[in-house]
């Protein structure tokens, strides 16, 4: 197959070799995936002979999105990466031994090592995978065997810690499986439940100190190369401290049920996976993995807090805000915004934490402990005493406002500047530059600890008295302001918009000519943002 593609790049005639190329990209989707994926190995070959890095990173883009194994794309993506960033290279490289079969091939690759690892600025550790146990054997089945089947064992360890499971066949599976397995797995049993921070926290310590840790719930099953995009989100760059996956089920980071209508056949609720069973719910999300895990160019949600059961920790973070090695404050015991408030500490020690979304973890909700609703609103309770505020006061984006600035940018088809007076810790910021990453967004906070976090997010803060204080920006220098009517002055406002500028959040009298949106057109509204002197 291909074999005239492929004499014409032997040759070296990459031009004639693009016309080929061409021709036989019309017929794509009549091929099996891994037909396609080869296909996309040429179509690289001959971008990077002709200079075209942006066409052969969507070109391996492609490929790896139709065949996730093909060890060759990973390599020419760790070429790609070897002089931009030689962590990324080296992740790539690690994947392209792990499913190479071709004994002169693994050669290439395993002579490649030396020089990356050689590299200054080269960084990358292995990774501990702290698996808390508890009861749910048939899903900790599944969960283990995702490791052994989609992570390289040079690369890692596993470490479980089983919290007193009271399930028949729990212990002695995982007492199994560690003398089994070609894996390294070191086995923690309890004699109590001791929850969700108190687990984690002894399961830190049995990892390698020179370890970033994964911590992964039992009932989470990893997809193909879901490990592989959150390493890669974690070596980004030298501020990425913690990183999390998309998932079916998870705070802040769940997938709607929409997405999985293709996979399904028919249209799913809330909770789906509930109904589903686990069997078919993870077809349909492996499904929904096949088509969406390749690399991207704008990969990465900014979040200041990640959710745990599939969390990612870099061995910087750890020994920053853990020095006694306890990642996870106790005080939160059995569980419940632990993850919330280790989000926190970690923004405040200057990390940044992405959700990767390359990155695909099945989640079933498992057991846990007794009594969680009531732990929940404990927890809770014991995040506003330790930090003095509710987390749930600045979780969630101004969904609204929000999407009106996406779709102004999508129909604008270029980038807008934006002031949020709504700014907090930064959730709309990251909702809108997720999905338009060219949009300059500023946030006005109302105090330093706000802007502290939210820094992470926007891209300038400033904080104070919304209506008294001076922005640091210039007048009249943004195409939207976000800011509701009553709590910003609209001198305030109307001092930082453009003339043709739009105020989002304004209420519906002033902007009743918007059809009582949440919208208000300042030259529409009978305001002159020339003459906004008169206004202050």
């Amino acid at each position: 197959m291909y074999e005239k593609l492929a004499g014409l790049i032997g040759e070296g005639d990459f031009k004639e070799a693009l016309y080929e190329f061409q021709d036989e990209y019309l017929h794509i989707d009549e091929k099996n995936n891994i037909d396609a994926a080869k296909l996309c190995v040429l179509e690289a070959t001959i971008w990077e002979a002709l200079g075209d890095d942006t066409a052969e990173f969507d070109a391996i883009a492609r490929g790896i999105a139709y065949d996730g194994s093909n060890y060759e794309l990973f390599y020419m993506l760790g070429l790609y990466y070897k002089d931009i960033n030689v962590n990324k290279a080296y992740l790539c490289m690690e994947m392209a031994l792990f499913y190479c079969d071709n004994i002169d091939d693994r050669r290439v690759i395993e002579d490649s090592f030396d020089e990356i690892i050689n590299s200054p600025g080269f960084r990358v550790r292995n990774t501990s995978i702290m698996i808390l146990s508890y009861n749910d054997l048939e899903l900790l089945k599944r969960c283990i065997a995702s490791i052994e089947k989609y992570v390289p064992k040079s690369s890692c360890e596993i470490v479980v810690v089983d919290n007193a499971s009271t399930e028949e066949g729990v212990v002695e599976y995982l007492k199994d499986k560690k003398e089994q397995s070609e894996f390294n797995i070191k086995l923690i049993a309890c004699d109590e439940n001791l929850g969700f921070p108190k687990g984690c926290n002894l399961g830190t310590k049995y990892c390698d100190k020179e370890n970033d840790v994964f911590y992964l719930n039992n009932d989470a099953c990893l997809t193909r190369n879901a490990l592989f995009f959150l390493r890669m989100g974690l070596y980004d760059n030298r501020d990425v401290g913690a990183v999390g996956p998309l998932s079916n089920s998870a705070s802040l980071q769940e997938l709607p049920p929409s997405e999985f209508y293709k996979y399904a056949g028919k249209e799913l609720a809330d909770n789906w996976h509930k109904t589903l069973g686990v069997e078919k719910s993870i077809e349909v999300f492996k499904g929904y993995a096949h088509d969406h895990a390749y690399p991207m160019r704008n990969a990465y949600i900014k979040r200041f807090r990640l959710t745990g059961f599939a969390l990612l920790l870099s061995c910087q973070a750890i020994n920053e805000v853990a020095t006694d090695m306890k990642v996870f404050d106790e005080v939160f015991s059995p569980g419940y915004f632990e993850d919330d408030d280790l989000g926190i500490r970690l923004a405040r020690a200057g990390f940044a934490q992405l959700v990767c979304k390359n990155s695909l973890v099945y989640h079933n909700g498992g057991s846990g402990f007794d009594g969680h609703n009531d732990a929940l609103e404990a927890g809770r309770e014991k995040f506003k005493e330790k930090w003095g505020f509710d987390i749930w006061g600045y979780s969630l984006p101004w969904f609204e406002v929000a999407d009106e600035v996406i779709a102004m940018v999508k129909e604008k088809k270029g980038s807008l500047r934006i002031v949020d007076f709504t700014c907090g810790f930064g959730a709309t910021a990251s909702y809108i530059k997720s999905s338009c990453p060219e949009t300059f967004i500023a946030g006005v906070c109302r105090n330093s600890f706000e802007a502290g976090i939210s820094k992470r997010l926007a891209d300038d803060v400033c904080w104070g008295d919304t209506n008294a204080m001076r922005l640091p920006w210039s007048d009249r220098s943004f195409d939207i302001v976000i800011a509701p009517k009553g709590e910003v002055s609209m001198g305030q406002v109307m001092r930082y918009l453009k003339p043709d500028g739009l105020w989002l959040g304004a209420g519906e009298d002033a902007a009743k000519s918007e059809k009582e949106s949440d919208i208000i057109n300042v030259n529409a509204a009978g305001f002159d943002s020339e003459k906004i002197d008169n206004l202050l």
